[in-house]
Order: structure tokens, then C-alpha cells, then sequence
């Protein structure tokens, strides 16, 4: 099984460091609900997360998806078809997790960057694991307007496009959380960085845009911010996003 480490940053909210990419799992009043489910290798670290934080899949209410992308997606169609529950995301990002198309980082992207120290590791780790063979979410659905009652706890979805058209994040207004999926990371494998930072841009589907989308951080209210990469941070979304608009992509 792959390795996982879970720490509860606030009550009802587990936050679950994988190998190279973090889920998280909320407490509601109908029973969990599981942010991102990592690379198809980390099933059995995701289902044992669930069993720490005291759940079976069976008990899952709703999946949520951040973005389309290989890491995020991995186990979330086995998940769902077990729970038997929904798979939700922003409307916008629905092609990428039906994998109708695929914005995400290629091996001819890497290519140049091979050299790069991490680059190559992360790129074996990715393939390993089974990034590029993530099954779609082909019921995936649009998150809900009426999210708190459906979920059983209040979550707001955050549009934060740029790493892909779609990509959200998702904040827990009674926990004072956000999940900001790739939007920022506190680390990755690739950057020698530590603390809030933008992935290198050969990730990004937009640069431009990713970058545009800390901006949008800045009036969130939270005091936990919970990254799809890295550690968490015990701050606002606003201090988070200032410090990783000033540090500049390695690559």
C-alpha cells in the first residue's frame, strides 16, 4: 500500500498527504465527503484514510473533483461505482474528467526538462502510479446549487481556473478551510521550493491564467489552506497566494 499521512487540521475536516498528492475527507451530517482521490496506485491509502478517519467507501456521500487530471482523479469511478454515490465538479471541468480531452502535462512537455533535478523521478512516479491511465469519471455532474443539503455539510465550490479550464477549489466556511487543489502547492517533486508556490508552467493549461486565479484567493475567507501538493498552511488564502504570486515558477 502506498504511504499516507493524516492529520485532522480542525474538527471534521482529515487532511491525507499521499505519496506526491494529497485528498482530503469532510464530515457531514449524512456521512463523509471525499475531496480528490489521488493516482489509481493510492486506492488502498485512500480507502485506509477513510477507515482512519473512522468510514468505509460504502459511507461515502459524494466525491468532489478539483480538476481532471490523472493524480486527482485516479480512483474516484471505483469510488463512486462502490459507494454508490456522486462525483461532482465545476461544469466547466466535466470534459476533462469524462477525459474527453486532456489537458495535462505530457511526456514531449518534460521532455526539454529532463535535466531538471526531480523531473525525471516525478515523471517515472506519475507513470508508476498510473497518472496517465486514470479511468474517466463518466458520471461525473456539475456541482449542485444546493450543495449543503445534498452533502449534509456547507461547502462552496471556488472557480479558480489556469491549471485547467475548470479547476476549482472548494471552501469549508464553518471549518475556516479551503482546498485549493493545484492552484497553489506548498511543494512538488519538480521544485526545490518550499511554501506556497505556482506548479512549474509546463503544468498549467493556462500560465497566464493560474497565475490570474491567486488573485482570486485574496477575499476567501478561511485560516487553513489545503493544498493538492505539500504540506498545509495555517493561514489566509490571502497570505497564501501573495507568497506564491512572489515566488517564481522554477521552470
Amino acid at each position: 500500500m502506498a504511504s499516507y499521512r493524516l492529520s485532522s487540521p480542525v474538527a471534521g475536516v482529515f487532511f491525507a498527504e499521499g505519496p506526491s498528492v494529497n485528498w482530503v475527507i469532510v464530515a457531514g451530517s449524512r456521512g463523509p465527503v471525499l475531496i480528490d482521490t489521488g493516482y489509481p496506485a493510492d486506492a488502498d491509502a485512500v480507502r485506509a484514510s477513510l477507515h482512519e478517519s473512522g468510514w468505509q467507501v460504502s459511507d461515502l456521500v459524494a466525491i468532489l473533483i478539483t480538476h481532471g487530471h490523472g493524480d486527482h482523479i485516479g480512483n474516484a469511478a471505483a469510488l463512486a461505482e462502490e459507494a454508490g454515490c456522486p462525483v461532482y465538479a465545476d461544469a466547466d471541468e466535466l470534459p476533462n474528467i469524462r477525459r474527453e480531452i486532456l489537458e495535462q502535462v505530457g511526456v514531449s512537455d518534460l521532455l526539454p526538462h529532463l535535466f531538471r533535478a526531480g523531473v525525471a523521478r516525478w515523471a517515472l512516479h506519475a507513470i508508476k502510479a498510473g497518472g496517465k491511465k486514470a479511468a474517466p469519471v463518466a458520471s461525473v455532474l456539475p456541482f449542485p446549487e444546493d450543495a449543503a443539503e445534498r452533502l449534509g455539510v456547507e461547502i462552496a465550490a471556488v472557480r479558480l481556473p489556469g491549471h485547467t479550464r475548470g479547476h476549482s477549489g472548494y471552501l469549508l466556511p464553518a471549518h475556516d478551510v479551503l482546498v485549493v487543489g493545484d492552484a497553489l502547492v506548498t511543494a512538488h517533486p519538480t521544485s526545490p521550493l518550499h511554501g506556497p508556490q505556482l506548479l512549474p508552467t509546463v503544468f498549467h493549461d493556462s500560465p497566464a491564467a493560474a497565475r490570474e486565479a491567486l488573485g482570486a484567493l485574496g477575499g476567501i475567507p478561511a485560516r487553513i489552506v489545503l493544498p493538492g501538493h505539500g504540506p498545509l498552511l495555517r493561514t489566509t488564502p490571502a497570505d497564501a497566494a501573495a507568497r506564491a504570486a512572489a515566488s517564481a515558477p522554477v521552470f
